[in-house]
């Protein structure tokens, strides 16, 4: 419809909008006024056709048929809001309706000259024609009106339109965006894009900087998990019987995740464009294994529901990086059975394109604080996802939290 309003509106479109009903308001008024001045041309007739017989009246001539003289004025009354109706504001000429006749008059000191106006009008038996020629020119105005607002958004939304372009674009350069924003004649525009350019210079830092701080961090955790790694497989082999005690075990397991966080901030940071696939199922799989005393201890049952066993879902992940981001949404259902002890599941469906995780919601907000007991976090999740163009979105009521992954078609 051409004046619905779009659930997010863009510029142009209310450009657009608004010149339309700029345009209707116009042209109403416009075909108003156009009928008002015909119908007091008319009246501008009768008024001096009234004079003019008057005046002959006055030199002996007789009296027309479509005329009458009223000599007893005390007989002709005609109301203020009658007179109003018909916009009449003088007080020697008016016309008022009787019946099915219309009448226009005429005040004299002898007495009031009436005349039979009522098939004389020529504006009433062609105001039809009058209507359907505005009509025919509303399409017109509309058409002009629509290359109008086109035009104006074309050249006074020009530095938006840019700003907008620029911006737009996936993985831009700070660089780019402050030579396109510079171009921009505009003084009032020159000013947002100057803010808008110390924004994005500002969070290019702070993102810099956090990139330099994770590669570090990441770094210098490798090498004393390389030597926790070493002196595990030291006692592990002087002592075999300790490789059998639980302690050593959860000790295992955490160098391990370790290791997986640190090479997933690694692949966060980097730029490397490499090519690695990992099969959903066996990733599953492999980190159920070794969180197999985890969902024991919170009796949570994990049910998998794969659609084709004989094609596996693969996704362009590293299998370090699926395995953590696997753990982390084990560690929201560990958080979220707790809330929920009646009902504990987690639920896998893997077909050819996506792979699907559900557990119950046992939290009623999962903003601010409960983002934060989401292991590394939900937005790391996302992150490492759209690192390697898996799509990642998650779903929340009050029954059930699940999370998506997917392949992205390009």
């Amino acid at each position: 419809m051409l004046f619905k309003h779009a659930k997010q509106p863009t510029l142009l479109s209310r450009v657009r909008q608004h010149s339309m009903w700029l345009s209707l308001t116009l042209f109403t008024l416009f075909s108003f006024m156009t009928l008002f001045i015909v119908f007091a041309l008319e009246d501008a007739v009768f008024k001096d056709q009234l004079q003019q017989t008057y005046r002959a009246i006055q030199n002996g001539a007789s009296l027309p048929d479509n005329y009458n003289w009223l000599k007893d004025t005390s007989q002709f009354k005609v109301s203020d809001s009658e007179q109003m109706k018909y916009f009449e504001f003088e007080d020697n000429f008016g016309e008022f309706k009787q019946a099915d006749q219309h009448f226009h008059f005429m005040k004299a000191e002898q007495g009031v000259l009436i005349l039979n106006s009522s098939k004389l009008g020529i504006i009433t038996r062609v105001i039809d024609d009058i209507l359907l020629l505005l009509l025919f020119m509303l399409l017109p105005t509309l058409l002009l009106t629509c290359w109008f607002s086109a035009k104006l958004s074309e050249k006074a939304l020009s530095p938006f339109n840019r700003m907008y372009r620029i911006l737009a674009k996936e993985r831009t350069q700070i660089c780019e965006v402050k030579a396109e924003l510079d171009n921009i004649e505009e003084q009032d525009i020159q000013l947002l894009s100057k803010k808008l350019i110390d924004a994005l210079e500002q969070q290019n830092h702070m993102l810099q900087t956090q990139i330099a701080f994770n590669q570090g961090m990441a770094h210098e955790i490798r090498t004393p998990l390389q030597v926790m790694s070493h002196s595990m497989e030291l006692i592990g082999a002087s002592e075999p019987t300790i490789r059998e005690l639980k302690s050593y075990h959860r000790l295992e397991n955490a160098i391990s995740r370790m290791h997986r966080i640190s090479s997933a901030l690694l692949w966060l940071t980097s730029n490397a464009q490499e090519s690695h696939t990992s099969c959903v199922i066996d990733v599953i799989e492999r980190v159920l294994g070794e969180s197999h005393t985890l969902l024991e201890m919170h009796q949570i049952n994990v049910k998998i529901n794969e659609c084709d066993q004989s094609k596996p879902l693969i996704l362009p992940v590293p299998e370090i990086v699926l395995e953590l981001v696997v753990l982390n949404l084990l560690t929201n259902v560990v958080h979220h059975s707790q809330a929920a002890p009646s009902d504990k599941y987690w639920r896998i469906d893997i077909d050819q394109s996506k792979v699907s995780f559900c557990n119950p919601n046992g939290q009623n907000d999962f903003s601010g604080t409960n983002q934060e007991r989401f292991g590394l976090g939900l937005q790391l999740v996302k992150a490492l996802m759209q690192r390697f163009n898996v799509a990642f979105t998650s779903k929340q009521n009050a029954q059930e939290f699940s999370v998506q992954l997917s392949i992205t078609t390009m």
